[in-house]
């Protein structure tokens, strides 16, 4: 990773492997590789953001926070316990030499259902525990899939940054843009963050991918918008070698609409604070994959290295 350029990388972590809960069926041993994990990292230089994943009841109802179905977040004893879990982990990392930033949730799901309001109050109390035990570590905010303008005036002056997402495969309208329109789309949250939000925005998910093809993606079970198999009838094209593989087996178009969709990205998500890729490492997933995308040249391999340069300018 210090190779390829990078100098953070974001850990994802249940509540389970710090707060389990008796009678939940999650395997624990987890924390003791993130501490390897940051071990790892500091030996390459890098720094780590850890990011409380997954919530009891989940808070967004997507499979990667634990439990895919309804959100059950805000019901009963659920945030009490996510602040255990969150607890758990600033004791753990918030004096690190290493860890500079923990997320208290990741994508609480307002539209949803995810209150608000109580949202809110679950952030002031995640800000007041890392404060207490480090005030110079940051507290990442999700956005809440809410405009970051949207957070102005709220907690503004802490140290805090907003935590926004983009992906431009989950609906039907953005997979059916052609490659200049989804590098309009990437350049045009340059400007929304730039000069909209009055705090620190980092992009922390964002992929290469320009379909929702790769297996497992949208839940085990369900198959792509994309070839028209999931959420829709309607196909935009063929999912065949974009589900698993490498992005070695794309064509040449393929190879140049994903480098160019990356460099604008970059571009963009530059001009505020930064980045951190969806993900480093995946088992077949094509433009996923930042390792596949380094090796096939399809992922800048140095902060100046453009073959596309200026494209949101």
């Amino acid at each position: 990773m210090a190779q390829a350029g990078l100098n953070h990388v974001r850990i994802p972590i249940g509540y389970w492997a710090v707060a389990p809960i008796d009678g939940e069926p999650y395997v624990s041993g987890q924390i003791d590789y993130l501490d390897q994990a940051v071990t790892w990292a500091r030996a390459a230089g890098l720094k780590v953001v850890v990011d409380l994943h997954g919530a009891p009841g989940s808070q967004n109802g997507f499979d990667n926070s634990g439990h895919r179905g309804p959100i059950q977040w805000q019901q009963g004893n659920t945030v009490n316990q996510t602040m255990t879990a969150f607890d758990a982990l600033a004791r753990r990392y918030a004096q690190s030499d290493t860890v500079t930033a923990i997320e208290a949730i990741n994508e609480p799901n307002i539209p949803g259902g995810v209150d608000e309001g109580g949202l809110k109050n679950y952030y002031y109390s995640a800000l007041a525990d890392v404060q207490r035990l480090n005030p110079s570590t940051t507290l990442f905010m999700s956005d809440g899939f809410q405009p970051v303008e949207s957070w102005n005036g709220f907690m503004q002056g802490s140290n805090v940054a907003m935590d926004t997402h983009h992906y431009q495969v989950f609906d039907t309208g953005l997979l059916s843009m052609s490659i200049d329109d989804h590098v309009k789309t990437a350049c045009s949250l340059a400007t929304q963050h730039t000069m909209q939000s009055d705090k620190p925005v980092v992009v922390g998910e964002w992929t290469g991918a320009l379909t929702d093809c790769a297996k497992y993606l949208n839940g085990v079970g369900n198959a792509a918008r994309y070839d028209g198999t999931y959420m829709s009838t309607t196909k935009y094209g063929d999912c065949t070698g974009k589900s698993t593989g490498s992005v070695a087996d794309f064509s040449a178009e393929e190879k140049a609409n994903t480098r160019r969709y990356i460099e604008a990205q970059l571009e963009a998500y530059e001009m505020k604070s930064g980045w951190l890729f969806w993900t480093w490492k995946t088992e077949g997933a094509p433009g996923w994959d930042m390792q596949d995308l380094l090796a096939n040249q399809l992922f800048p391999t140095s902060p100046t290295d453009r073959q596309y340069p200026h494209q949101c300018s």
